[in-house]
């Protein structure tokens, strides 16, 4: 996990982090889930924002699991996330407040461009799974705790399969891009999400299967309740949440793209200054 502090977009150790910020309301501490630093998005997006709102933003990025435990303990104001079953678990704990859901991708499956495997014949992601592990293909997992990690291991189950203690299933521990590294390198399969496959990835592997409606993607914000957790710059939190769901910072979402191909879809392109989204909850 690294820092970066958004004032002249210089990169400060981690070190840097001083528990008096914690009382710098002008100071908005967020931590975001790996896939949105390593697709560009964050380094894309936030300059906007400051240009536009009196606020420094310190950056955790980190899985979605590890990003909730740093909101359990008020390491930071606000979260950014892609793991709605643990999202829930948060608001309800009484952790998180005004969640509201920002954009969608989704993942892919991806693989040597070969498909040795014959992967991706395969009706649906499920089928393709049960297929990887009938033959023993290499397959790459972050097993970090991460929404990816979460939502993969949610396919092995409904697969019925366990893939711990094999030796054809690799668990890396490590992010996003560098967990794409490691399945190039070995010639592995891994499903991860397609913003970083599309920025990442190196010749010789491609998209094996796509299975848009069991490998939804979607991307919340969740501010940390002052009320749970004292201290936390609540204020500071739901500005960039408003920005996020406005026509401005949906527009932005859109538009960002790599070699001509959008990467995220926003959930609030209809003009409206982000009223709708604030009436928007997952239903898992």
């Amino acid at each position: 996990m690294h820092r970066l502090l958004f004032i002249l977009l210089v990169l400060l150790p981690l070190a840097s982090f001083a528990a008096d910020d914690v009382n710098d309301k002008s100071l908005i501490r967020l931590a975001a889930t790996t896939s949105i630093e390593n697709s560009g998005l964050l380094e894309y997006l936030l300059p906007f924002f400051l240009k536009r709102h009196p606020y420094k933003i310190d950056l955790s990025i980190a899985g979605s699991g590890k990003a909730l435990r740093l909101g359990r303990t008020g390491a930071v104001d606000i979260v950014w996330v892609h793991s709605p079953p643990a999202e829930k678990q948060f608001i309800e704990q009484g952790y998180g407040i005004n969640r509201q859901t920002v954009m969608r991708n989704d993942f892919v499956l991806v693989g040597p461009g070969s498909d040795p495997g014959i992967i991706g014949s395969s009706r649906n992601i499920i089928e393709a799974f049960q297929l990887i592990a009938s033959k023993g293909l290499l397959f790459v997992s972050r097993a970090d705790d991460s929404g990816t990690n979460k939502k993969e291991l949610s396919i092995w189950q409904q697969a019925k399969v366990d893939p711990y203690g094999t030796d054809w299933y690799l668990e890396s521990g490590l992010g996003t891009a560098a967990s794409l590294a490691l399945a190039q390198q070995e010639g592995a399969y891994i499903m991860i999400d397609r913003a970083t496959f599309e920025v990442r990835h190196d010749e010789g592997v491609r998209i094996i299967l796509e299975d848009p409606v069991r490998l939804f993607n979607p991307y919340s914000v969740i501010a940390i309740n002052p009320g749970k957790i004292k201290g936390v710059n609540n204020e500071g939190a739901n500005r960039l949440i408003d920005w996020l769901v406005s026509r401005e910072g949906q527009d932005l979402i859109r538009s960002y793209a790599h070699r001509g191909r959008q990467l995220y879809y926003p959930t609030n392109y209809n003009g409206d200054q982000g009223s709708s989204v604030r009436q928007v909850e997952n239903k898992e």
